[in-house]
């Protein structure tokens, strides 16, 4: 098994990410993700039970679309 320090690792993916020439902005985050087009009604349900229950939480709910 090899052993890998986590700052290298971390290192080299920022060095794959930069020769692909991916950025990490808020933009670019979002174009990744899910847009949740096919979601189950259940899924949705879940995703806003969620986001009611960390609002009542006084807590930033987590981006989703649902």
């Amino acid at each position: 098994m090899t052993t890998i320090r986590l700052r290298d690792y971390l290192g080299q993916v920022e060095a794959r990410k930069a020769a692909l020439g991916m950025a990490d902005t808020a933009a670019d985050t979002d174009a990744l993700r899910n847009k949740g087009a096919r979601r189950t009604p259940e899924k949705r349900e879940l995703l806003r039970r969620a986001r009611a229950h960390a609002t009542a939480a006084g807590q930033p709910p987590v981006r989703g679309y649902f």
